[in-house]
C-alpha cells in the first residue's frame, strides 16, 4: 500500500475508536469496563453502575448488605431508617460494646443510594453499602424451614477453661473443617471462657467437603471444651404452622 492509504486507513480507524469511546460505558474511576466496576462496593458506584445494579435488582432482587457503626442507638431507629426506603431486611446482625454498636443489615429490594442518603447526617464511625453474596436461591434464609441449609445450621454453647489462644484453637479447629461461624458471642464467666452462636457445618458441596457432626463433638472435647449445646436450629415457619395458614 502507498503512504496515502496508510495514512487514510490510519483516520477512518481513530474516527472509529473515537466514536466507540463516546457510546462505551464509563465509571466514576475513567474509561474502566462497567463489568470490572461491579466488583467495587456499591457505595462507590457511578450514576450508570447504580442504573445497572437496579435493574438487575429488579428483575432478581440480589441482596446488599448494609454495615454501620457508631454511638449505640435504638435498634428500632436503624430498622426503620433502613424500611423508610423500601428495602426489606431479611437478616441482620447487631451488637454493642463499650458504648458502641455494629450493625450489619442483609437487605433486597434496596437502591444502594437511597440508603447512603438516608443515613447521610447520622453520625456513624463508619457506613457502608455493599453487594452482598448472591443467595437469591436461599433468599428466605438459612433458617427458613425450607431452606435445604437449615440440616446443617447448628446452635452451639461451649464452656472452656480460660488460658492464652484457647479461643484461637477452638477458631482454628472449626474454620479448618469449613465450619463456618455465621454468629459468635464470647463472654467471661468465672474461670471459664463461654461461646455462644450459630455455626453452619460444611455441606460437602463447595470447597469443604461433609464432616460428621460427632468428630466435631469429639475434638472439641479433646480441646479441653465442655458442649453445653450443640443442636439443630428449628425452621420457621414450623410445619404444623405453615399447614393450617
Amino acid at each position: 500500500r502507498t503512504p496515502r492509504t496508510r495514512n487514510r486507513t490510519r483516520t477512518i480507524m481513530s474516527r472509529i475508536i473515537r466514536a466507540a469511546l463516546k457510546l462505551a460505558p464509563t465509571t466514576a474511576f475513567g474509561a474502566a469496563p462497567l463489568g470490572a466496576a461491579r466488583a467495587r462496593a456499591v457505595d462507590n458506584a457511578s450514576p450508570a453502575l447504580t442504573f445497572v445494579t437496579r435493574g438487575y435488582a429488579d428483575a432478581a432482587s440480589p441482596p446488599l448488605l448494609v454495615a454501620m457503626m457508631g454511638v449505640q442507638r435504638p435498634l428500632n431507629q436503624i430498622h426503620r431508617m433502613i424500611e423508610n426506603t423500601g428495602a426489606e431486611i431479611k437478616e441482620s446482625r447487631n451488637v454493642s460494646l463499650g458504648g458502641r454498636s455494629s450493625n450489619m443489615f442483609l437487605v433486597t429490594g434496596a437502591d444502594p443510594m437511597a440508603l447512603k442518603r438516608e443515613f447521610a447526617n447520622e453520625r456513624n464511625d463508619f457506613f457502608s453499602v455493599f453487594e452482598a453474596r448472591n443467595t437469591i436461591r436461599d433468599i428466605k434464609g438459612p433458617y427458613c424451614e425450607t431452606s435445604p441449609l437449615l440440616p446443617f445450621v447448628r446452635r452451639a454453647t461451649l464452656h472452656v477453661p480460660y488460658k492464652p489462644g484457647v479461643v484461637n484453637e477452638i477458631a482454628d479447629f472449626l474454620c479448618s473443617k469449613g465450619v463456618t461461624l455465621s454468629h459468635l458471642d464470647e463472654y467471661r464467666s468465672g474461670k471459664d471462657v463461654v461461646l455462644e452462636g450459630i455455626l453452619h457445618l460444611p455441606t460437602g458441596l463447595a470447597e469443604f467437603p461433609a464432616v460428621e457432626e460427632a468428630y466435631i463433638l469429639k475434638k472439641l472435647e479433646s480441646l479441653g471444651v465442655s458442649v453445653r449445646e450443640f443442636g439443630k436450629v428449628e425452621g420457621r415457619p414450623r410445619a404444623e404452622k405453615a399447614a393450617t395458614s
